[in-house]
């Protein structure tokens, strides 16, 4: 059934449906939040759109995908006109307007999408929330920055930032509460929600945040030289550097440069250390040159992060899976006398900068001894190895984001978790084949989150258990800011007797087939990791304890 609902830029003409549950909601998919970023929009922050071409706009069927090559598909997909977003709402018996929740896809900003194929909200619109998905730029298109031609870079974040503003615009229409926005993400996603928060538009666009596997802070979310990587992308595609940045921003804008273009050339602005680490993310989030006039994030995300006039009253949740290095797995797996001969490809750079330094492999040598018991790496230590992929990918700085949220910032919870239920639904533990091995894999939780890949499957009774566990426990904060009532908040580091901050205990939720309250998750490892950087960045390690 046709159903209509007018926004500023017209009228939208979705569909009601039914859920197999009985529910029936309505959607409005490929609603288009901006115009097509194409032409001389290529990199530039959004251009809102003013009014549709047409009085009614048909929102039966998705938009396009931001281009990219689909890892697991591996095939290119998707356009640049991929500005779209999907609005469910929920037909449920509450005539009070519903709390809002928007979705950030993950994807280290270089694949993912919002679209129904892996993030159909069945389960969350069960818990009567309106859910929004999205799609925003990724890749060189959403984050190539080259400020000499006015080109600041964080496009897809600017138009996820515009994506919000047309929902405190428009959600009334829907039954939605404007002045109850949650954003949740995954991820890159989690770590754009991260970013969101320390934004100006934190607390005018949206009011709560929930971080899954992912933090503003850790290692690989910022651009390191992102001028280098755009000149040196034009001098790929074009053969020769291009001098002046007025040019070479013609030339990368121009149809001669394809989307498919930029793609098959973005591997190569990599610098060497970057492809050792095994992480191929080349364009991603910047800080700001003090020139730009919409600025996303104009200082060091660090100094943003102790600023304590920040994130007033904003609840947040926070956590991460607890075998989150298994997405690493399938090529480690592949390169293991590679990680045998070359243990400092994963000493995190802000504790040792220099790779090749004797400090650097002295630092190698303590992790092989904590992780491996000073043994070569076989396939009979995986576990171990996922243990050091997760801390040093995600939970190092997970657990610093933490402590300094907590610490500067005293007027809303911060509620942290661990994911550790493994079930018929943990598909990225069967896809990067560790059935065998112990923990739940980074990402797995979304298939308790959402209906993904068109999957009508019935859940069995146990999964469906804890998809409704997990999606009751989001609508909860969504509503009124509480996850669970037996979920505490994390608690402020104590004093020591000479007056120093001691580092917090991190009291969390393990959501696992009964959810607990238990305190300081991977204790030993974290441990492992103060003692580290007391000793390599001692200048820091105040700042650093947690991350410690």
């Amino acid at each position: 059934m046709k159903v209509k609902v007018p926004v500023k830029q017209g009228v939208l003409v979705g569909q009601r449906q039914q859920l197999p549950s009985g529910l029936v909601y309505e959607s409005f998919l490929g609603v288009p939040y901006a115009q097509p970023p194409v032409g001389e929009l290529r990199f530039r922050s959004p251009v809102p759109v003013e009014r549709f071409k047409e009085p009614e706009l048909d929102c039966s069927k998705e938009g396009d995908v931001s281009h990219q090559r689909d890892p697991f598909m591996l095939e290119v997909i998707g356009s640049e006109n991929c500005l779209f977003l999907n609005v469910y709402e929920p037909k449920g018996k509450s005539a009070k307007p519903l709390p809002v929740m928007v979705w950030i896809h993950g994807g280290g900003f270089w694949f993912g999408n919002g679209n129904r194929d892996y993030h159909f909200p069945a389960q969350l619109m069960q818990q009567e929330v309106i859910v929004i998905t999205l799609n925003y730029r990724l890749g060189a298109l959403g984050f190539l920055s080259l400020p000499e031609a006015g080109i600041y870079g964080n496009a897809g974040l600017k138009d996820q930032r515009l994506a919000l503003q047309w929902v405190q615009d428009n959600i009334a229409n829907f039954n939605g509460d404007p002045q109850n926005v949650t954003l949740f993400g995954e991820s890159a996603g989690a770590a754009a929600v991260h970013l969101h928060t320390y934004a100006e538009h934190a607390n005018k666009l949206f009011h709560k945040a929930i971080m899954q596997s992912g933090t503003g802070n850790m290692e690989w979310v910022f651009q390191q030289n992102a001028a280098y990587k755009a000149r040196r992308l034009g001098e790929l595609l074009q053969g020769k550097n291009i001098e002046q940045a007025s040019q070479l921003l013609e030339f990368l804008q121009s149809k001669q440069v394809t989307p498919l273009d930029l793609l098959k050339n973005t591997v190569g602005v990599l610098s060497d250390d970057e492809r050792r680490r095994g992480l191929p993310l080349a364009f991603k989030p910047v800080v700001e040159d003090a020139e730009s006039s919409d600025s996303f994030i104009n200082r060091n995300f660090m100094d943003l992060m102790h600023d304590k006039e920040r994130l007033r009253g904003m609840p947040m949740i926070m956590g991460y899976n607890s075998a989150e290095g298994m997405a690493m797995l399938v090529n480690a797996r592949r390169k293991l006398e590679v990680y045998n001969e070359d243990m400092a490809r994963v000493v995190p750079r802000n504790l040792v900068d220099q790779p090749e330094s004797p400090v650097a492999l002295e630092a190698a040598e303590d992790m092989r001894q904590f992780y491996f018991n000073g043994k070569a790496l076989t396939e009979n230590c995986l576990d171990n190895l996922i243990d050091l992929f997760t801390d040093y990918h995600f939970n190092i700085d997970l657990q610093h984001a933490a402590e300094i949220h907590v610490n500067c910032q005293r007027t809303a919870p911060l509620y942290f978790y661990r994911f550790d239920y493994v079930g018929g639904r943990n598909m990225y533990k069967r896809m990067f084949q560790a059935e065998k091995l112990r923990g739940v894999s980074h990402a797995d939780e979304l298939f308790y989150l959402f209906q993904m890949l068109d999957d009508q499957m019935p859940l069995a009774p146990e999964d469906g258990q804890m998809s409704e566990r997990l999606c009751q426990m989001w609508a909860n904060f969504a509503k009124h800011g509480k996850p669970l009532e037996t979920w505490t908040p994390v608690q402020r580091s104590k004093r020591s007797p000479n007056g120093e901050l001691e580092p917090i205990r991190l009291d969390y939720m393990k959501i696992d087939r009964e959810c607990k309250m238990k305190s300081d998750p991977d204790a030993e490892r974290i441990d492992f990791w103060r003692s580290m950087y007391k000793r390599y960045k001692p200048q820091c390690y105040d700042e650093l304890r947690a991350k410690l």
